[in-house]
């Protein structure tokens, strides 16, 4: 058996993580005899990876939060960092478990064509695009071209954050142009080591072509970027985006550690105790709040899968997963906490995480990578800024279909097949047909506001990093992301973050090339302009 080693990059007395150097031990033989392993293997764990950290507490749990998704039970008196805004370089550290990623990446990369693997390196190239949005969305500069070089370079020096974003996207349209051109292996054998799409060829192209759409479209608040944006687009729009869901499968198990990972930490164990983080995260008065009254609408159908009633037990939970889509639940047993609330709402006083990711006995369900509702608000928002179409769909058509294919995921977890379907297109039609603000694309005085807003709603329980920095690519407008402020309501004069900080790592062993002097609340990420 294989355990693999990972050189890094910042100490030769600590294992640091920006080199491609890895080291392969089978732990049944002589540790100083090292081996390697397929690129193949170590491709399938680092997807799996991937989709851990995009819904770890420090990429998701925590942002989510200062974008209105969780909350804290009152009846725990951790959280004070979410709740104040008081954090340091020693908390909230992404930044070594996403460049560990990248470091799986780099070696499929680099030993790919020798383990005749080759049709591995463009996806792991479109991967590692996705892993440095995430890094800079967090960080802002970081290691980038002097990365991955091993021992000849443990501490490299950090690329600006605009010159990384703007190489994604060179990077993705040569790895899509390469990929248009190759011929993939189809035999089960390695089909199954690609968790998200199988190798199929069109999917990753769609896939990379909708992550080039969201990278571009978070640049969308600055001025003067229209023209970039609308060059670096126009000549792909025939590679097409996201048409289903980015579902990771790589055989959850109702084995302990081996259970999907939101499941797993935020839900219940593989013998259906639950999880402190269940009892502990609930959700905010700010997301509940909205499907409670969508400006004039009760979106009930929503509320009961992404929140379950307050009170919740092992029991309820399971018998309100069965009866889910019934869209008749009372609004008022639902109730969501305010951050920073410090008395009042108890574990079971408040909504828990909802059946859409947490159903008890239900832990070995795929992995939720990157939904079809955010690829098409993405092409909603591209659309209504720039009066163009994608294959004659207007932005009143991408913004409804988006709601709709949201409506179908967020029910098809707890009933699945066609009849979950059917009853979900009924009340997502009823919903934005309703004439009311931010839900009816004809009745939202602001449409670029009403994209966003449902965008905010669709990627919870999936992607908090992607709020939170959506919310702050747009904040301080009058196209906020959100229904409401989200700013905590503990006794603080902090502002709300604008960013993470670097961990204490960076100032310990690359202190030369670190950016010195950040502010979590003005140090802002250059997307951010408002």
């Amino acid at each position: 058996m294989n355990k693999i080693f990972k050189l890094f990059t910042y100490s030769l007395l600590t294992v640091i993580f920006f080199s491609s150097c890895k080291k392969f031990v089978d732990v049944n033989n002589d540790p100083n005899n090292n081996q390697s392993t397929s690129a193949t293997f170590v491709m399938t764990g680092a997807l799996g990876t991937t989709y851990r950290n995009q819904v770890s507490t420090n990429v998701h749990i925590v942002p989510a939060t200062w974008t209105g998704i969780y909350a804290h039970s009152t009846s725990f008196t951790g959280g004070g960092n979410d709740k104040t805004y008081e954090f340091t370089s020693a908390d909230y550290n992404g930044f070594l478990p996403l460049f560990d990623n990248l470091t799986d990446y780099n070696y499929v990369i680099k030993n790919a064509d020798k383990d005749g693997a080759g049709y591995l390196k463009d996806p792991a190239n479109v991967m590692q695009c996705y892993v440095y949005q995430e890094l800079v969305d967090l960080y802002g500069d970081v290691p980038y071209e002097f990365a991955f070089q091993g021992v000849n370079n443990i501490t490299p020096k950090y690329t600006n954050q605009k010159v990384i974003y703007e190489d994604l996207v060179v990077r993705l349209d040569s790895a899509m142009d390469r990929m248009q051109r190759a011929t993939w292996p189809t035999s089960a054998d390695l089909t199954v080591q690609d968790i998200y799409f199988g190798l199929n060829k069109t999917r990753w192209i769609q896939f990379a072509n909708t992550l080039k759409l969201r990278i571009l479209m978070r640049q969308s608040f600055i001025p003067g970027r229209d023209a970039y944006i609308q060059s670096h687009l126009i000549t792909r729009l025939s590679n097409g985006f996201l048409n289903q869901n980015v579902l990771v499968q790589p055989g959850y198990q109702n084995i302990s550690g081996k259970l999907n990972p939101f499941y797993a930490n935020f839900g219940y164990n593989e013998i259906n105790n639950v999880a402190q983080n269940y009892q502990y995260r609930k959700m905010n008065a700010v997301i509940i709040n909205w499907l409670k009254n969508s400006n004039g609408i009760p979106d009930t159908f929503r509320l009961q899968n992404l929140a379950y009633p307050a009170g919740s037990t092992f029991a309820t939970a399971a018998a309100a997963a069965i009866s889910i889509t019934s869209g008749t639940a009372s609004v008022d047993n639902y109730v969501g906490v305010p951050l920073g609330a410090g008395s009042g709402y108890s574990t079971a006083g408040a909504s828990p995480i909802g059946p859409f990711q947490i159903n008890i006995g239900f832990g070995t369900r795929p992995g939720m990578m990157m939904l079809l509702a955010e690829s098409k608000f993405l092409q909603a928002e591209y659309t209504e800024r720039y009066g163009v179409t994608f294959s004659g769909q207007t932005s009143q058509s991408l913004y409804e279909q988006g709601i709709r294919d949201h409506f179908r995921t967020v029910s098809a977890p707890s009933t699945p097949g066609n009849s979950a379907i059917a009853i979900a297109d009924y009340f997502s039609n009823e919903y934005y047909n309703s004439p009311y603000d931010n839900v009816s694309y004809t009745a939202s005085t602001d449409k670029i506001k009403a994209i966003l807003l449902q965008k905010w709603i669709s990627l919870t329980h999936i992607n908090g990093l992607e709020q939170w920095s959506e919310y702050r690519k747009a904040s301080g407008t009058t196209s906020v992301g959100v229904p409401s402020s989200v700013k905590t309501v503990a006794q603080t004069s902090n502002s709300e973050p604008v960013r993470f900080l670097y961990p204490q790592g960076e100032f310990d062993n690359n202190s030369n090339n670190v950016p010195k002097n950040i502010n979590r609340f003005t140090s802002k990420i250059f997307w951010d302009v408002n």
